[in-house]
């Protein structure tokens, strides 16, 4: 089943990136692939990277494979790092993380900010962290995620105790 391999290949993703964060913390993850996964994790890790990047359809898929990427590459800088504020300066060329969210942002309003969420309030925003960083070299991408930020803080609808809809047209939790 195509979505199950989804799954697993970004849930893979985002384990091995945590585990091989762990072991590798001193190390500078800003270049080849050889150095963001300079241990064998005993399984084809290339092919599995390369799975994440290429299967992703969805925008929540695009968000999970693009902070996977930056967990994985640029360690330091994602919300697990060391150093993620204030909010860095990266060159969207330097960072495969950053390069794939570049490419699978689409900008426009917001409940869609960021991408078609088809429907939901958080699957755009998913894609927020990477329009953020992107947002310190492009301005467009700023706006797109301050515009999106403000979306789900205050005009996604809410269900009675305030929780934030996972729906863009009424209230629903899941």
């Amino acid at each position: 089943m195509v979505l199950s391999r989804k799954f697993v290949a970004l849930t893979g993703l985002i384990l091995l990136t945590r585990a091989t964060a762990s072991l590798s913390a001193s190390n500078t993850t800003k270049n080849a692939n050889a150095n963001a996964i300079p241990f064998s994790p005993g399984f084809d890790i290339e092919l599995a990277l390369e799975l994440a990047i290429s299967l992703p359809s969805h925008s929540w898929e695009f968000g999970t494979a693009s902070e996977a990427l930056l967990e994985l590459f640029d360690q330091q800088y994602s919300v697990f790092g060391a150093r993620p504020f204030p909010v860095p300066i990266l060159n969207p060329q330097d960072s495969p993380s950053l390069a794939y969210a570049q490419q699978k942002i689409v900008i426009s309003t917001p409940p869609n900010g960021l991408s078609d969420g088809d429907g939901a309030v958080g699957d755009p925003a998913s894609l927020g962290v990477s329009a953020v960083l992107l947002g310190q070299t492009n301005a467009t991408f700023a706006q797109a995620a301050a515009a999106e930020i403000d979306y789900v803080i205050g005009g996604a609808p809410r269900w009675w105790n305030g929780a934030i809809s996972h729906r863009a047209q009424y209230a629903e939790l899941w």
